[in-house]
């Protein structure tokens, strides 16, 4: 069973880039330059420009992101932080730079900190950091480790600190999540925090894992603002193809949780 989660593991890093909007743009460009193909070029450079637009249309983006991301936790119309004895916060928020020994975050910083403020003040007794090294090669940095040195930096006490440094996937956060609650004996509902791009797949995993929770999600990438100029409409962002290749790896992630019986 380990070796079928390991080779699940690598497969789904290697087809995350196969399916990656840029790759396919550099491979017709690459194709272009092939004599063979000269014939075909004007296809390669129409179907390039095709990609480029669609993926890179910040409109269309924005507007996916907001069917797709479920809306922001709800309390008589405050957007408050829902109550519960424990939060668990799923990794990927995260990087190490080992040359300048410093941990550096990524745009989903997020997760980390909104609910740091429940956690100092200790509107949640317990936290579980859950996520370990997500590279294929390298196994250098576990973020959770990392994640409860600077809470501790915080001054938050370790005792109420729990990590999951194992799981290198969103299936496996949730499976060593349950083995952590059964451990404390906690039966009660957690608070599940993660990006908002990701909490469909997180819900149906640790729904799977038979944690229960209440979702919060954070790191929005649809703007509900809806603030539209001519530019987002006409010229490609780079940001909008970052994106939309974030949102097409949750998708992929989803279908092949499913046809593996993950979710």
């Amino acid at each position: 069973m380990h070796y079928f989660y390991s080779m699940f593991f690598v497969a789904s890093k290697i087809l995350s880039f196969l399916l990656k909007p840029l790759f396919w743009l550099v491979l017709l460009l690459v194709l272009l330059l092939i004599p063979r193909f000269a014939n075909k070029r004007r296809r390669f450079v129409l179907i390039a420009l095709g990609l480029l637009f669609v993926t890179g249309n910040s409109v269309l983006m924005n507007e996916v992101a907001l069917l797709w991301e479920p809306e922001p936790f709800n309390i008589q119309g405050n957007l408050e932080m829902p109550k519960a004895k424990v939060c668990v916060i799923l990794g990927g928020y995260s990087g190490f730079d080992h040359e300048r020994n410093r941990m550096g975050f990524s745009d989903a910083s997020e997760r980390f900190f909104t609910p740091l403020k429940g956690i100092i003040n200790q509107s949640f007794d317990t936290v579980i950091l859950t996520g370990g090294s997500a590279s294929v090669i390298s196994k250098k940095y576990y973020e959770s480790i990392y994640a409860k040195k600077l809470m501790r930096e915080f001054g938050i006490n370790e005792n109420r600190i729990f990590i999951d440094a194992k799981s290198r996937n969103t299936y496996e956060n949730a499976v060593e999540t349950k083995r952590i609650l059964d451990s404390l004996q906690i039966t009660d509902s957690v608070v599940l925090i993660t990006s908002a791009f990701h909490m469909n797949r997180s819900a149906a995993c640790f729904k799977k894992a038979g944690v229960k929770f209440i979702p919060y999600p954070v790191h929005y990438i649809g703007n509900a603002t809806r603030d539209y100029n001519l530019e987002a409409f006409l010229i490609p962002s780079a940001g909008a193809i970052n994106d939309f290749q974030t949102m097409f790896r949750e998708w992929i992630g989803i279908i092949s949780y499913k046809i593996t019986g993950k979710i």
